[in-house]
């Protein structure tokens, strides 16, 4: 009966071991990627890859079924609209036609905002939006994509809302 108890109290602290572990990455299930080059963070499910450029200046956060991903891109030398524009044309020559249904600006902590659809090589409709954030020496973009009917389902809002500069 003793050893009962002894196993109870282990298995207890290994759950409490967890927990806690989790709730550290700041949301249970999330892991945070850190990027002090370009000197931001931001948070993703833990399934979920990462791939860096070379440079650091970008991040690409993919799902597991590939259908969806968060961008960050880092640029230097332009405003956030000026990026916002550059976004659109870098779209428009990647996918062909993009339909735009806002481009504007924003209050708070991003600077501006685009929302847009645009549909693959494989005749799959693309649901997009980017937020942009002017600092002193560079513009952050995050760029949410994903398939247009499941677009809801994926957690962007809670990938958005982590990031932060350092």
């Amino acid at each position: 009966m003793r050893n009962n108890k002894k196993y109870w109290f282990l298995l207890l602290g290994l759950i409490s071991l967890l927990i806690s572990s989790l709730v550290a990455c700041g949301r249970p299930g999330y892991i945070t990627y850190t990027n002090d080059k370009a000197g931001y963070s931001i948070s993703h499910p833990l399934n979920w890859e990462v791939e860096v450029s070379e440079d650091g200046t970008k991040c690409l956060i993919i799902s597991p079924t590939r259908r969806a991903s968060v961008m960050v891109d880092v640029v230097e030398g332009m405003t956030a609209r000026e990026a916002a524009q550059y976004w659109l044309i870098s779209l428009g020559t990647a996918w062909g036609e993009v339909a735009k249904f806002e481009d504007r600006p924003m209050d708070g902590f991003w600077g501006w905002y685009l929302s847009y659809e645009y549909v693959t090589n494989y005749h799959e409709t693309f649901r997009g939006e980017a937020y942009f954030k002017q600092a002193d020496t560079h513009v952050y973009k995050l760029d949410t994509a994903g398939d247009k009917n499941g677009y809801d389902s994926y957690p962007f809002a809670t990938i958005i809302s982590t990031f932060k500069l350092q």
